[in-house]
């Protein structure tokens, strides 16, 4: 049995529909030729009883007072049976002698009532079926009222139908329901072909083990990926997710998808990335906060017959990497500030062995000091820093700003509490990095360039401030723009200003640009509650 179900999923559908289509046609047919035997013999029973009718009502039968004249009676019968579709008949007188009878030798004979016993008696009309004569027969019984003035029971009328010419009849339509029944199952072999060959087209050629093996891998290797990935219809209504998304979204396994909407989660970031759906091969993509994790949120569309039908979303968890990121350009910083120190140290070292040489020690301890009160500089000024990410970073970019002869301040009353929330501290090292990058390009050709740096929290709000005395900004708005970049030098140039902005609207907070009198001054405000040692940042400023 298992051998006959491992076949091919076009075998199934013809041997499916075949025997439907066959099952169909038979029962028909043998209800058909049940009915139309029915109506052979119902045909049969009211043919002869109506010729016994009309035989017992013939003048020659009911004119005189009893059935004599044989002779008479059997011609006509005979000519009744050669004028009707009728095979004999019998006539009987009331005592049950013979008077006409298919076979002549049994005129005259004396024949018992039986089955025409009613008839002879109580004068009914009827039939019964008896294979008392020549062959199995219909036998329709009526009496006979003979008689001038009071007509009496004179005798009987048998009319035989023989069963043969039935069954004869029922065979004939037989053969015609088998030939139906042969060419309408030919005609479902060659419907059932072309309907499997057409399931077989809409299931790319795949049998449904195939098709279930490669939807149970593709379930594997989504469930696989760390990446969440979901599927929505035009609405948002979510009707696909992986196990990394149900984790990202929060939601159940057990969860039914018709409750879920994938705007409830990203608000209006979401509802302009769904709206903007005319670029037909676009892929749109914008960061995000989800569940203490930064999450890059990738937009796709799906299609169908060329018809926009849903979208397909993927969510890349990018803490880790932000994290490592931010690790790595702080680490090429100092990378390159060490290199820049050994330069100068070598150079102090020179400096210190000539001096040596010339037995000028007072120089030697002035150049030792200038070297100590720096280093107490850096220690002094970043004492109120507490958290470490974000001191590293600032000691790189003094080195950097140092080696390129940039005066470095940062504010003595710089402070700033050790934040532990991975994706705050990432924005705030991106934001920094971009504006303290882009204000020594700024003032690296200048006189007497100059940088100023503050950091400080108030009344909940965490406060940075980077001022230069570059050439300055004209137009305050077009910086923040992707792209966009007031110095010359290829395609990685006007992301940094862009990235600054972007990461303040992921904490919520507002960035200030003032540009007067040779000093343009960035301003960073983000909302800042601390409570039980973390630092939390609300979803709206106020």
């Amino acid at each position: 049995m298992r051998r006959l179900l491992d076949v091919s999923l076009e075998t199934k559908i013809n041997g499916i529909l075949i025997g439907v289509m066959s099952l169909i046609i038979i029962s028909l047919s043998v209800f058909y030729l049940y009915h139309s035997s029915n109506e052979y013999y119902d045909n049969a029973r009211r043919l002869t009883l109506q010729s016994a009718k009309t035989i017992s009502f013939l003048p020659s039968l009911v004119d005189g007072d009893d059935l004599s004249d044989n002779e008479k009676i059997q011609a006509l019968t005979n000519k009744y049976i050669f004028e009707n579709d009728i095979d004999f008949v019998i006539v009987k007188n009331r005592e049950g002698i013979i008077i006409s009878h298919p076979d002549p030798s049994m005129i005259g004979e004396h024949e018992p009532f039986e089955e025409d016993a009613r008839a002879n008696i109580f004068g009914a009309y009827y039939t019964e079926q008896t294979d008392k004569y020549l062959e199995p027969s219909i036998l329709a019984m009526a009496p006979i009222y003979a008689g001038d003035e009071a007509r009496q029971l004179s005798g009987v009328v048998k009319v035989g139908y023989f069963e043969s010419k039935i069954i004869e009849k029922i065979m004939d339509k037989l053969y015609q329901l088998i030939f139906m029944i042969f060419t309408f199952i030919i005609i479902s072999f060659f419907i059932s072909r072309w309907f499997g060959e057409y399931i077989k087209s809409q299931t790319l050629g795949y049998e449904p083990k195939e098709i279930t093996m490669i939807l149970k891998n593709r379930e594997n290797i989504f469930s696989a990926l760390d990446e969440g990935i979901i599927a929505s219809d035009l609405s948002g209504k979510i009707i696909y997710v992986n196990n990394a998304a149900q984790e990202y979204l929060n939601i159940s396994k057990n969860a039914s998808l018709d409750e879920f909407n994938i705007r409830n989660y990203f608000g209006s970031s979401m509802d302009t990335m769904l709206e903007n759906d005319g670029s037909r091969n676009g892929i749109r993509y914008f960061e995000t906060q989800l569940n203490d994790k930064e999450i890059i949120v990738i937009v796709n569309n799906l299609y169908e017959k060329e018809e926009l039908s849903g979208h397909v979303i993927i969510l890349r968890d990018m803490t880790e990497m932000s994290e490592l990121s931010n690790k790595l350009t702080i680490v090429e910083s100092l990378f390159d500030d060490l290199r820049a120190q050994s330069h100068e140290y070598k150079n102090r070292l020179h400096l210190i062995s000539g001096l040596l040489e010339m037995e000028k020690y007072g120089g030697i301890r002035e150049v030792l000091n200038d070297e100590i009160n720096d280093i107490d500089a850096y220690q002094n000024n970043l004492k109120g820093i507490e958290a470490d990410h974000i001191k590293a970073l600032l000691i790189a970019k003094m080195n950097k700003a140092n080696e390129k002869r940039v005066k470095f301040n940062i504010d003595d009353e710089s402070q700033m509490d050790n934040i532990s929330d991975k994706f705050t501290i990432n924005a705030l090292i991106t934001i920094i990095s971009n504006l303290v990058d882009n204000a020594i390009e700024a003032v690296v050709d200048r006189k007497e360039p100059e940088i100023n740096f503050y950091i400080g929290a108030f009344e909940g709000w965490l406060e940075i401030m980077v001022q230069d005395n570059g050439a300055g900004i004209n137009d305050e708005y077009e910086i923040f723009t992707k792209g966009y970049s007031t110095k010359d030098g290829g395609i990685n140039r006007g992301y940094g200003l862009f990235n600054v902005n972007y990461n303040v609207e992921l904490l919520n907070g507002y960035i200030d640009v003032k540009s007067v009198e040779g000093r343009t001054t960035f301003t960073v405000e983000v909302p800042l509650i601390q409570g039980g040692g973390e630092n939390e940042y609300p979803d709206s400023r106020g």
